[in-house]
């Protein structure tokens, strides 16, 4: 696979070495299951809070760069990934500059919470 995707290359290798790993170990799938359950209430957990608050469209338009960025490393359109990937990097120092007061407040409420 020498003209695949760079970014599917280091996956793969990561992938397929995590896979060798749970044969050798058998006790590594018990460890991914409870992995894969804390990522996943913590993202339900996230998007429960988030949703309620206008950082929802903030997070949504979030997911359509990394979507897009995504698909066009998928399709090959170097010059377009090669923009979104730049804006992505700089863009989230500008987000958080941007939107601090809403982050800060975001983050009391966090710890205020009395069911988390």
């Amino acid at each position: 696979m020498t003209n695949s995707i760079p970014i599917f290359n280091i996956y793969q290798d990561g992938i397929l070495k995590y896979i060798e790993d749970i044969k050798n170990n058998p006790v590594n799938i018990i460890l991914l299951i409870i992995d894969l359950a804390v990522v996943f209430f913590l993202i339900a957990k996230l998007i429960q809070i988030v949703k309620k608050t206008r950082s929802w469209q903030l997070i949504k338009g979030i997911a359509f760069l990394l979507v897009a960025t995504f698909l066009s490393e998928l399709l090959r359109l170097y010059i377009l990934n090669s923009i979104l990937a730049s804006f992505m990097t700089y863009g989230v120092i500008l987000l958080i500059v941007l939107f601090q007061p809403e982050l800060r407040r975001g983050l009391e409420q966090l710890r205020n919470r009395k069911n988390f």
